[in-house]
């Protein structure tokens, strides 16, 4: 029997953005033998296919990995292949492994991925368009397009949500996400700023709980010592004064998402965490800030809003790099 592989080696979003097109490749190709290709911090999700053969790679592909796919190709037997992290890379390969149907995402921008030359050996293609307003189509679509699969669809998502059996979950509170991308570089707070966004999001909400980057320690140990904190590592509450705040710390893949799952809506940055909450289906306001020096820079984040967007219940808000002014705005909004 024939081999399928899909091409998924990106960021947690681009996953989540995924997951009903890879369960229409799973429909499309149920009497073949399928396998991913995932990041490592996407293979942390890969309990939402269960049945889904698994390999682990970097979202940078090193020169080890490459040669390790283009021996896996050779010695396999594919009939399909569907590029959906558009990689460089990626692209090249129609040219040597030419018995084999490539299905693949393509991008027109100032710099197109791949080239006109590399898209004739392509046997099925979408574009996302990057450099034409009126041919924006979201992620969503074009994935869903590149399938194109019609018939009736059995549903391969397995996802067994129930309450955490080993502390106290708060009841339907609201998830937010610490970014250090937004709140430290491009909005420039201070922890104590931070912290009182924090404490204002607790005073129009029954219960926050929140989450941070697992990288960020000098954060992780600031809000450890801020709000009672549980840690998902060593299964530890930590309990101080604000009964209403939980900082969720080290918490990552099922865990997470079953978090967000027993929560009722999302306030976080753009990112994974907002997608997330999309596919979830919880109301979700993603908080943004965008730095304008060019025009060009505005045309960018139109078309960034629009292809990335979430499909349902999904608002967003621009945040300023003046607190009080950021307050007054999300107030209208709570």
């Amino acid at each position: 029997m024939s081999k399928v592989l899909i091409f998924k080696n990106d960021r947690v979003g681009d996953y989540f953005t995924s997951i009903n097109s890879i369960n229409l490749i799973l429909n499309k190709h149920k009497d073949n033998d399928i396998e991913i290709f995932l990041s490592k911090i996407n293979y942390k999700f890969n309990f939402i296919f269960q049945n889904l053969e698994n390999r682990i790679f970097n979202y940078n592909l090193s020169i080890i990995e490459k040669i390790k796919i283009l021996f896996y190709l050779m010695v396999n037997d594919i009939s399909d292949i569907y590029i959906l992290a558009p990689k460089n890379f990626y692209y090249y390969l129609p040219l040597f492994f030419r018995k084999i149907k490539f299905h693949a995402v393509c991008i027109e921008s100032e710099t197109s991925r791949p080239s006109k030359f590399l898209k004739k050996y392509l046997y099925n293609k979408e574009i996302l368009y990057r450099n034409n307003k009126s041919k924006i189509l979201s992620v969503y679509k074009v994935l869903e397009n590149l399938i194109n699969h019609k018939t009736e669809c059995k549903d391969f998502v397995s996802l067994n949500f129930e309450k955490f059996d080993f502390f106290e979950f708060p009841k339907n509170p609201t998830f937010f996400h610490y970014k250090h991308n937004l709140f430290d570089e491009k909005l420039n707070w201070s922890n104590f700023e931070i912290k009182n966004f924090i404490n204002y999001l607790s005073k129009n909400r029954e219960h926050i709980v929140f989450s941070s980057e697992l990288y960020n320690e000098e954060k992780d140990y600031f809000f450890y010592k801020n709000f009672n904190s549980f840690d998902f590592n060593t299964k530890k509450f930590n309990k101080l004064n604000n009964d209403n705040v939980l900082y969720l710390k080290n918490i990552e893949g099922k865990n997470l998402v079953n978090a967000i799952y027993l929560c009722k809506d999302v306030i976080a940055p753009e990112s994974g965490i907002t997608h997330i909450g999309s596919f979830l289906n919880k109301k979700t306001l993603a908080l943004m800030h965008f730095n304008f020096k060019y025009k060009s820079d505005i045309f960018r984040q139109i078309i960034a809003c629009k292809e990335w967007a979430p499909l349902s219940n999904f608002k967003f808000t621009i945040l300023k790099k003046d607190y009080s002014k950021s307050i007054n705005k999300l107030s209208k909004l709570m």
